[in-house]
């Protein structure tokens, strides 16, 4: 079980690889979406990578790391997103969730947490806000007329980040009270954390399919003219 557990440690923290050599060596594209994917896999897998090192060699937990990398795979989202699609009221949802976002990060790492815990206000308005951003998208599909959506990058991005961030939500949540207050077992936590692994596994490599669809030509926005 033990060998299986560190197997797919090593695969959620490569997983973002595929994507990322595929970004630098083999795409043709220049779109502004692709560069947004290759910058999300790329925090994705420094993010991994020292929390690896960081557990071994310098502290106990990696949540500096964690809050560290989700504020900035937050503003790169954002980014994102704003490129995906071109309604101005979906415009103004990010940018409120931004300033909110802002607000209660500068707020809670003030008074409530230090960056050696999980913040679960960044966390879960994270998970909040992308889930919500994902489904969007969906809606904004449903009303774009298109022949295969096994062809269309932009449902796959929005796919990618609504399986992850659906996925943690609940460790977001109740990441600090299972470990500090209810001391969880390691077998108990370990389950948590598969999940935790399953879903990044699945992000990068759903991202990964959407730079190939981007790179084969597909729109891959519902705002082309901005997004390329």
């Amino acid at each position: 079980m033990e060998t299986f557990n560190d197997w797919l440690i090593d695969l959620s923290r490569v997983s973002a690889i595929a994507g990322i050599l595929f970004y630098l060596f083999t795409r043709s594209s220049t779109s502004k979406v692709a560069t947004g994917l290759f910058l999300v896999l790329t925090a994705s897998f420094l993010a991994d990578s020292l929390n690896y090192f960081f557990i071994r060699l310098v502290y106990p937990n990696s949540f500096i790391i964690g809050n560290i990398w989700i504020i900035a795979n937050y503003l790169v989202l954002i980014w994102l997103f704003s490129i995906l699609i071109a309604s101005s009221s979906y415009k103004r949802y990010l940018i409120v969730g931004l300033l909110f976002f802002g607000t209660g990060a500068t707020i809670t790492f003030t008074f409530y947490y230090s960056f050696l815990e999980s913040n679960t206000f960044i966390r879960l308005w994270s998970n909040v806000t992308f889930i919500i951003a994902s489904i969007s998208v969906y809606f904004q599909l449903l009303k774009t007329p298109t022949k295969k959506l096994s062809q269309v990058p932009i449902f796959w991005i929005a796919t990618a980040f609504f399986i992850y961030y659906s996925l943690v939500l609940l460790l977001s949540i109740f990441d600090n009270f299972l470990i500090f207050d209810q001391r969880i077992s390691i077998e108990a936590y370990r389950i948590i954390h598969f999940i935790n692994l399953m879903a990044n596994i699945a992000k990068n490599f759903i991202l990964f399919y959407a730079l190939v669809l981007i790179d084969k030509g597909y729109p891959d926005s519902l705002n082309p003219a901005k997004a390329t």
